[in-house]
């Protein structure tokens, strides 16, 4: 029988839970969403037409028997307390289409906290500290939609492991949060990979995450292979052989240190926040010293500064290679502004194999607004347009004119009210790129159209698309960090040697 030293602090808190009020059933009630549309087109692609009829649908029919919300235990109003908190929890009886019509449970947590709380002192017992901050996070792009991964895009200078974190925090003084991270490369009961494998649904839109891994391919063959979140971040729609857990913990027992501050001395005027990580040991997996800085402030109504730098020397690469990138954003109502830069070891810094990698940088600049008028962006009611401007890879694209890597994008619709009910928005939308893909030439796509509802939740659209777009990219010079491709906005050109547009007219009602 194995024995164990056991030096551990544990926190027991109470099996059955006491909630707060919020946390209470929701009264029974069904929220009910549905779509249906039939539409005519024509495809062209090459000397390929492609026409006729569609009918599409959509519904969700939503019992929920618990509202999202964060749910916290109750404390008693005494100094010393045991917390948990559970996030964004929710569930729901829901009937969807892809679910061929047939009711399911459908619930989640999105993540637990639990901590000690002794005079505004704390000792967190779940989840494991972050031994990193990523402050210096670029701007979303231009086009994107829920598939978007910050992550897929991001410098990340950490280490992973166990441990708690001490600290003080304190609202009523300057918002202050202080604290001591402590952690383990593993733990005295390191889990082993999961050899379980069960079936598993993704819808497209769902992320596999890093340690998961799914067999893609032709089992009866042996064919395919198994990937993990790390190579396909959102799989394509269908049934997967799923594992949990692809890897065991770490065998290697080793230590490590980290310390958080932040504050704002100005209240919103001035807020700073600095994070410092490392290893005690070149022998934890990713050893590395890693360190941030954040200030951010809004001086005015609707004005919003950002600054962020985040830096790492990794204790196994060469000479402690030391990587970095810092971001600065600025924001006032209608127009924003941005610049990132990065070194050559990074998802910004990383080139393709006929070039050398180098520090490089990205801006934008970013005229929008809004048709609402509840919105700080408004303008003139009924009026969504903006103008986009970005440079990604700068200092490489200089380097050869042919590749600059130029990205506008200019886009209007404008609501017209005809009476209380009728309505009509034409809109369009035009982008250009000048980048590698294409090469001599830029790249052009737009659309344009015109929606018209004549009663309420029925909606009447015309549509032309010429040339096509991907979103959740920023340039074609711009390489992913999991999916190791470049993969350019502008997809298929209105310059390229083969056609490629659409129209569709077509008819929607909701419910």
């Amino acid at each position: 029988m194995k024995k164990y030293l056991l030096v551990s602090l544990t926190i027991l808190f109470a099996a059955a839970f006491v909630w707060a009020a919020d946390a209470t059933t929701v009264e029974p009630s069904v929220d009910i969403e549905a779509e249906a549309t039939l539409s005519w087109g024509v495809n062209v692609e090459g000397n390929t037409v492609k026409h006729g009829f569609k009918n599409e649908a959509s519904w969700t029919v939503k019992f929920p028997l618990l509202k999202k919300a964060d749910r916290t235990s109750t404390k008693s109003d005494v100094p010393v307390y045991g917390q948990v908190s559970l996030k964004d929890v929710e569930l729901n009886v829901v009937s969807e289409k892809d679910s061929n019509g047939r009711f399911a449970l459908d619930g989640k947590v999105d993540d637990l906290e639990a901590k000690l709380v002794v005079y505004g002192a704390y000792l967190t017992v779940y989840n494991v500290p972050d031994f990193f901050k990523n402050y210096a996070q670029i701007w979303k792009p231009i086009d994107n939609d829920k598939k978007y991964r910050a992550a897929d895009h991001r410098f990340r200078g950490a280490f992973d492991g166990y441990g708690t974190k001490i600290g003080y925090a304190n609202k009523d003084f300057m918002d202050l949060d202080v604290g001591l991270k402590l952690g383990s490369s593993s733990n005295w009961d390191p889990a082993s990979a999961s050899h379980t494998q069960t079936m598993k649904y993704f819808d497209g839109n769902t992320a596999l995450g890093n340690s998961e891994a799914i067999y893609i391919g032709d089992v009866s063959t042996g064919t395919g292979t198994w990937v993990t979140g790390k190579q396909v971040r959102f799989p394509d729609a269908g049934w997967y052989y799923f594992v949990k857990k692809n890897s065991a913990d770490p065998t290697t027992y080793q230590y490590a240190i980290g310390f958080d501050l932040s504050m704002k001395p100005l209240d919103k005027m001035l807020g700073l926040a600095f994070t410092v990580n490392t290893t005690l040991s070149k022998n934890y997996p990713d050893a590395n010293l890693n360190f941030g800085v954040e200030a951010t402030s809004e001086p005015m109504d609707g004005l919003k500064l950002k600054a962020g730098f985040d830096g790492m020397y990794d204790f196994k690469a060469a000479s402690n290679a030391f990587n970095w990138d810092t971001v600065f954003t600025a924001q006032y109502k209608w127009v924003g502004a941005g610049v990132y830069v990065a070194s050559a070891d990074t998802w910004m810094g990383n080139n393709n194999t006929s070039h050398a990698n180098r520090t490089d940088m990205a801006v934008f600049a970013q005229f929008a607004t809004k048709g609402d008028k509840g919105d700080a962006t408004n303008l003139v009611e009924g009026l969504d347009a903006g103008a986009y401007i970005s440079m990604y890879k700068l200092l490489y694209g200089l380097s050869d004119v042919k590749k600059f890597p130029l990205l506008v994008k200019v886009w209007g619709a404008y609501k017209v009210n005809l009476n209380d009910a009728m309505w009509v928005k034409p809109f369009a939308d035009v982008w250009v790129e000048s980048d590698a893909k294409h090469g001599n030439s830029i790249g052009l796509a737009y659309d344009l159209g015109v929606k018209f509802s004549p009663v309420e939740k029925v909606e009447v659209k015309a549509a032309w698309e010429h040339g096509s777009i991907n979103k959740n990219a920023y340039s074609s010079a711009t390489q992913r960090k999991y999916k190791k491709d470049y993969v350019s906005v502008v997809d298929h050109s209105v310059l390229d040697s083969t056609f490629y547009g659409q129209f569709v007219l077509s008819l929607t009602l909701t419910y």
